[in-house]
């Protein structure tokens, strides 16, 4: 039979924290505040011949959530599933974290199957999810993400973006720091990085609107390529399509041409199958 146990553990550590989280199935939400305490919120969906072996599978999720000073951990326990003949038709267990930090937390996160979901906190965060969405918004410092499969959404990043996954598209919005982003199978958009960009996708589109304020270095097996740049944008492009078109709506300056000028930035496209287009926001 199918029982639902909820918990809530709450645990003083100051407004600075680290968190580890392993997660098996199920959504992970972190979220900071102004707060001093981690408080770990647990929606649990079980599988059980009775309650009292509910409850001891709840407990064993509870000693999956424990304190060491200012570190919290939080590992989901192998729990019960149902028999096969059962199965069918049913996830099995799942274990849903909804988690407030203080704002001063740095947070590391694996999750086997499930959406994680991060936001408002300083960092730095790292996350691996083999299933599932991940979103992050609202990150003071750097960010790494790596998702086998599934979709990634980053934004207002204050540090460095470091994003791949290998079967999903990836959205990235705001990055103050150098982004480098990677899709193995899956489009990849991208708004207003103020550093650095390093994007490349086997087989999907990149898309990218807004300034110019360092490098591009993008590279397409199978896809086009467009930007949308800030018409007042100075850059020495340096863009190659095997099959497909090059097309700028931005004029060829003088003093343009060879090689790039000292403190220009280089936009460096290519793409084996695709056009690739160059126009103004």
């Amino acid at each position: 039979m199918e029982y639902i146990r909820t918990l809530d553990v709450t645990f003083d550590v100051g407004d600075t924290a680290e968190l580890s989280v392993e997660s098996r199935s199920g959504t992970v939400a972190i979220r900071g505040d102004g707060g001093n305490n981690v408080r770990v919120e647990v929606v649990a969906r079980l599988w059980a011949d009775d309650d009292d072996e509910a409850d001891d599978q709840a407990e064993l999720i509870r000693r999956g959530i424990s304190q060491d000073g200012q570190r919290v951990y939080v590992k989901a326990p192998s729990l019960l599933r149902p028999k096969p003949i059962l199965f069918f038709g049913h996830g099995g267990p799942r274990v849903d974290y909804q988690i407030t930090v203080p704002k001063k937390t740095a947070a590391r996160i694996d999750s086997r199957s499930g959406r994680v979901e991060v936001s408002d906190m300083v960092g730095p965060l790292g996350v691996q999810s083999r299933s599932g969405k991940t979103a992050v918004r609202g990150v003071e410092r750097d960010v790494q993400v790596v998702s086998r499969s599934g979709s990634v959404l980053a934004e207002s990043i204050g540090g460095t973006l470091d994003a791949e996954s290998r079967s999903g598209s990836i959205r990235a919005k705001g990055c103050a720091g150098d982004a480098t982003l990677h899709a193995r199978s899956g489009s990849l958009t991208i708004e207003d990085v103020r550093g650095r960009l390093k994007a490349g996708t086997r087989s999907g589109s990149v898309r990218y609107e807004g300034p110019v304020l360092g490098s591009f270095d993008i590279d397409v097996t199978s896809g086009s390529v467009r930007l949308s740049l800030d018409p007042e944008s100075r850059f020495f492009l340096d863009a190659e399509a095997v099959s497909g078109s090059v097309t700028s709506d931005f004029r060829v300056r003088e003093g343009s041409g060879g090689a790039p000028r000292e403190g220009v930035p280089t936009l460096r496209i290519r793409t084996a199958s695709g056009s690739i287009y160059i126009g103004s926001s």
